[in-house]
């Protein structure tokens, strides 16, 4: 018959410590992943990649398409701004060389005007910013501890 050991405190203690190390390691690892694919992320290995261009493009506005029957139509609109990320991809190393912005139609609604000749119409797309950077050595920041 085999005979149960229990566990020490000592052991116990010491197999918690280890389950908050592995915790603590897949976290940061799962924070570095998450970096890695943002904006900075992809601006820092393009940098350390040695590339001398680097362009990234982003939704800026989403306009979505409202028909209301016998009252007409009209659009909805989300903006978001890109400040934020500009910013943070110029600290990876990189300078703003310029920005384009594109109306992409992903579709339209119409129904014919109530009581009256003509059609309402309105349109679904997004405004998508493409910008583009070029490498700037002095406007590289290191990353603390680094």
């Amino acid at each position: 018959m085999a005979l149960m050991q229990k566990k020490t405190s000592e052991q116990r203690e010491q197999e918690r410590l280890e389950a908050e190390v592995r915790k603590r390691v897949s976290d940061a690892e799962k924070e570095r992943d998450a970096y890695l694919r943002s904006p900075a992320g992809q601006a820092r290995t393009a940098f350390e990649r040695g590339d001398q261009v680097f362009q990234y493009s982003m939704d800026v506005m989403t306009q979505q398409a409202i028909i209301v029957a016998m009252v007409g139509s009209n659009t909805s609109k989300r903006t978001a701004d890109p400040v934020d990320v500009l910013n943070s991809v110029c600290r990876e190393g990189w300078e703003l060389v310029n920005g384009s912005f594109l109306f992409v139609e992903e579709g339209q609604q119409s129904r014919d005007k109530f009581m009256s000749s003509g059609q309402n119409v309105a349109i679904k797309g997004s405004t998508v910013g493409y910008y583009l950077f070029r490498r700037c050595e002095a406007n590289r920041r290191r990353p603390a501890g680094q």
